[in-house]
């Protein structure tokens, strides 16, 4: 008598990948938009291409944003719900009204710095958007850019109305006195150059207090010990620079 075989159980197939919620997979796609552009630029990427990234096909993609303006907006309104421009204002308005100069553009320094670290993809897209002169560039200029950058104008102009900040165009000063951590941040966590070797709220402050003597009306502000200490130990290593490189070159004379 011959036994039949055992029947073999079919192999279960493998798990598919959990399916995300509305919300989940729009976030997600945002993500992946920003890092995109950031990276390929906004020419050479597709919606395809975000498609590939984010592991979906293109339906999806289109199945949450109708049209590329609509992606960019998107952006837009996810960088608004981390840092809106009317909540910042209000918080700038408060040390405006005690007219609290280092505080105010301590903040607004601060600010800067953090968005940079936290966020480098997002200020590399804005820097592909302005130099290819994208829609994006625009919005976020006048959802961002222009309401604060106007605050801190109107706040020029007041101070210099009431003696404290020197004469002179207040669009100039506001540049003046938020563009060199603004190029600070861009340079260490766009452009990845980690030099100087100092710690960001240290160059934070250092930064705005210099730009503070700068532009205030003859009195400038006190430096504190940790400015002071930080100042002596800078000026103590390029002494030091200064000499064995003296030293070297006068070597170098010597020999020839």
């Amino acid at each position: 008598m011959i036994t039949p075989a055992p029947r073999l159980s079919r192999p279960l197939p493998p798990p598919g990948k959990p399916r995300m919620h509305g919300e989940d997979r729009r976030q997600q796609l945002l993500d992946v938009a920003v890092d995109v552009f950031a990276r390929q630029g906004f020419g050479g990427t597709k919606t395809k291409d975000i498609a590939a990234a984010a592991g979906v096909s293109e339906a999806i993609v289109f199945r949450h944003f109708s049209s590329k303006e609509d992606l960019y907006h998107a952006i837009l309104d996810a960088k608004e719900d981390k840092q809106g421009a009317p909540e910042f204002v209000a918080v700038l308005r408060t040390f405006a009204d005690r007219r609290d100069d280092a505080g105010l553009f301590h903040y607004v320094g601060a600010a800067i710095m953090r968005s940079f670290r936290e966020d480098p993809a997002f200020h590399r897209l804005m820097l592909y958007a302005s130099l290819e002169g994208h829609l994006l560039a625009g919005l976020f200029r006048e959802r961002f850019g222009l309401p604060i950058f106007d605050f801190l104008r109107r706040y020029v102009i007041l101070r210099q109305k009431e003696g404290a900040f020197r004469a002179g165009d207040p669009q100039i000063a506001a540049m003046f006195l938020t563009g060199s951590v603004m190029h600070f941040a861009m340079v260490r966590h766009v452009f990845q150059c980690k030099k100087p070797q100092v710690s960001e709220d240290q160059a934070v402050r250092d930064m705005v207090d210099m730009a503070l003597a700068g532009v205030m009306n003859g009195r400038g502000i006190r430096p504190t010990k940790k400015s002071k200490a930080a100042s002596k130990s800078a000026m103590k290593r390029t002494a030091k620079s200064a000499a064995s490189t003296g030293r070297v070159g006068m070597k170098k004379v010597v020999a020839s």
